[in-house]
């Protein structure tokens, strides 16, 4: 036969287990949903940082003007242009509405859309671009200065640029800039249900011998 603590009731124990009882279960209920908000918080950041979208990464390999021509006081070329694009994205890049753009004398003198394609994720495509610039004007022997230019074109190494562009300084020839702007436009579709939209662009400045048209450096 069960027996009470001296002073105090039996209905006191019935009480205090019936609480007990009572209070157990929501508690439970609370660590378990701190425990589900903290997981899927964990995981959100988780995916987010494997899985957030970035922009692609431009690098101009070459720059060539295979064809040149001044006369009058005017200028034509037609521009070539190589370019690696990497996708640092998990998914894959769609690109589209893309260009490259072309500028002189302080002005745009030609441009083209590059063709819309995807890149696959962690992977890397050159873009091959060409085309013809109509001829413009240029105001006298070119203001820019030769010294601007320290990155080498495809072809030359760094040495044989560096002595052309002494070469044109001691001989006092103009060097003629042309600017160029290539832009990456794209979407990356995170886990097939987020869509996001990704840009990148790269400018590069040229040095062009204004006699022949000889790419004698560029930088970007």
């Amino acid at each position: 036969m069960a027996r009470s603590a001296p002073g105090l009731p039996p209905q006191y124990y019935a009480a205090a287990r019936s609480g007990h009882r009572s209070s157990s279960p929501a508690a439970s209920c609370v660590v378990a949903l701190l425990f589900l908000l903290l997981a899927a918080g964990g995981a959100a950041a988780a995916l987010f940082l494997l899985y957030r979208p970035r922009a692609p990464a431009i690098a101009v390999k070459a720059v060539q003007l295979p064809a040149f021509a001044a006369a009058n006081g005017t200028v034509s070329f037609t521009f070539q242009q190589l370019a690696s694009v990497r996708n640092p994205n998990r998914a894959p890049l769609a690109h589209y509405d893309s260009s490259l753009r072309v500028a002189c004398a302080g002005g745009e003198v030609g441009s083209m859309y590059i063709p819309a394609g995807q890149i696959d994720g962690g992977r890397t495509q050159y873009m091959a671009t060409s085309f013809d610039v109509p001829a413009f004007a240029v105001a006298g022997p070119a203001a820019a200065q030769p010294a601007t230019i320290s990155v080498p074109a495809s072809g030359p190494s760094p040495h044989v640029t560096a002595a052309l562009v002494e070469q044109q300084q001691q001989q006092q020839q103009p060097v003629m800039e042309v600017d160029s702007l290539l832009v990456v436009k794209g979407k990356v579709t995170v886990l097939k249900v987020f869509t996001h939209h990704v840009e990148a662009a790269k400018v590069c400045r040229i040095g062009v011998s204004p006699a022949d048209g000889r790419v004698l450096g560029f930088r970007c």
